[in-house]
């Protein structure tokens, strides 16, 4: 829906077929951050800014609200500092994070930041990789 570089790729029409036709019955969504943006504002419940865990905690239950069985929101392009907050700057990249909502429970799966050029893909191979590894326990 939305590129790494910011631009909406799919058309605001077809955004609001998928919030009404297709996320009420979707058993799993696994947005990025941007996608999760444009997925609240679409429906009415924006989010400009996510500046922390608690955020992205509230962004995935609010997406969770319209309609996916589970919501895994993807936190790659979001670095988080020790204390849970966005990084200031590349000294303060700490950890990445995914945040799993559904069934009023939230699930949060951190792994160390690396630094790399080649991200394209990263953030669906970091969550498959963490669901996976975390329902076989």
């Amino acid at each position: 829906m939305v590129a790494t570089t910011g631009a909406q790729l799919l058309p605001h029409d077809a955004v609001q077929t998928l919030i009404s036709e297709l996320l009420p019955v979707t058993t799993i969504l696994t947005p990025n951050i941007s996608e999760a943006q444009l997925l609240a504002k679409e429906a009415g419940k924006p989010f400009d800014d996510i500046g922390s865990l608690n955020e992205m905690k509230q962004v995935a239950e609010s997406i969770a609200s319209l309609g996916p069985k589970y919501v895994l929101l993807k936190g790659g392009h979001l670095p988080l500092s020790k204390d849970g907050t966005v990084a200031n700057g590349e000294a303060d990249r700490h950890v990445v994070v995914n945040v799993l909502h559904g069934e009023g429970q939230t699930w949060v799966f951190e792994s160390d930041y690396i630094e790399s050029r080649n991200t394209h893909g990263t953030g669906c191979s970091l969550a498959c990789k963490q669901m996976v590894h975390s329902f076989r326990g």
